[in-house]
């Protein structure tokens, strides 16, 4: 780790906590700092003797706690599944996305609104969770198969994986263009407003269901730290040190499948965050990815709170789609990241 690289912790963890505090009181119904802070002591079981309003008590439980915590793990996985993907193709441009996992997701999702009429027939209660369940399903298909097609003689050849999942990006792609040309009014506005990315249906319910594969899939990236260092020696080189490549590959990008699908089954597209959080830690904290795992999903946590305060915030009382957000915010970036990289090649 870099020197000074301590203090970059410190205050990726002071960040998300700021930002999470702000998440917390700022909004249509405003919550002062001293109010939150006796609520949230006396969510720790100590007596702070100051209560919130009864308004303000449903706004804090019931929609802005679940809508943290989604936002929270969301945004980590999104960054630190980057991360791992990054180095796993050592390739600074890869993210989740190339895989084919969010166009999956997607076309998916599509399917089942388009086709709500039909699937209300068949899944009585079950139709109000088709919409998350096909994007997940969506997702894991897209990304197994981007994955099977890269197979060569028993081997994943990571070009192989990252072609196959621009076809499938493709097809996707297709698949939703013709799928909306036949939608209704009231469904195409589902789906843009899906494709586009929110926070807005967030609920304890919603984070009951994607805590378990989220925080799962976040534990099995940062523990592969160690490995990934040893895989940017070289695979014939991390073959010699005792790393299995093969069973590496096929754990990462499975990880990578599952957070990110149970992400986009939950929140819709959200673009950028997997691409450009860990492009700029590594600028700062260098290539060792025990450090750059763990630092991604802070930052990238901090990031997708902050965004969705913007997105809720900015327009009030209307919320703006936090995807576009994210893509408008990171574009500038991006270039910048381009731009600087071409100065230092010249």
């Amino acid at each position: 780790m870099r020197p000074g690289a301590s203090w970059l912790w410190a205050g990726l963890v002071g960040a998300l906590v700021i930002v999470a505090l702000a998440s917390l009181a700022v909004g249509a119904v405003a919550i002062s700092p001293k109010a939150l802070g006796s609520a949230l002591l006396e969510a720790l079981g100590s007596e702070s003797g100051r209560r919130l309003e009864p308004v303000q008590e449903a706004v804090l439980l019931s929609i802005r706690l679940p809508r943290l915590v989604l936002a929270i793990l969301v945004g980590g996985i999104l960054a630190a599944s980057g991360a791992a993907l990054q180095a796993l193709f050592r390739n600074p441009i890869v993210e989740p996305g190339l895989l084919g996992t969010s166009s999956g997701a997607a076309l998916g999702a599509v399917c089942t609104i388009v086709f709500d009429v039909a699937l209300a027939t068949h899944l009585g209660a079950l139709r109000q969770v088709a919409v998350p369940a096909a994007a997940f399903v969506g997702a894991l298909g897209a990304t197994l198969l981007a994955h099977r097609l890269g197979m060569a003689s028993g081997r994943t050849e990571a070009t192989r994986v990252l072609l196959a999942g621009i076809g499938i990006n493709a097809g996707a792609a297709a698949g939703i263009s013709l799928l909306t040309h036949i939608a209704t009014d009231a469904q195409l506005r589902t789906i843009t407003f899906w494709t586009l990315g929110s926070l807005g249906g967030a609920s304890w319910q919603t984070v009951r269901v994607a805590v378990v594969p989220l925080a799962l899939a976040l534990l099995l990236l940062l523990r592969e730290g160690s490995a990934l260092n040893l895989l940017l020696l070289g695979e014939r080189e991390a073959m010699h040190l005792g790393v299995n490549v093969e069973r590496l590959k096929r754990r990462l990008i499975l990880a990578a499948a599952l957070g990110v699908g149970s992400a986009v089954a939950c929140v819709g597209i959200i673009s950028f965050v997997g691409l450009l959080v860990p492009s700029l830690l590594r600028l700062i904290l260098g290539p060792d990815n025990r450090w750059l795992l763990g630092a991604s999903a802070l930052l990238g946590a901090a990031l997708l709170l902050g965004a969705d305060l913007l997105a809720r915030t900015a327009a009030s009382p209307a919320e703006l789609p936090v995807g576009a957000l994210t893509s408008a915010l990171g574009t500038p970036v991006f270039i910048a990241l381009l731009a600087r990289g071409r100065g230092a090649a010249g």
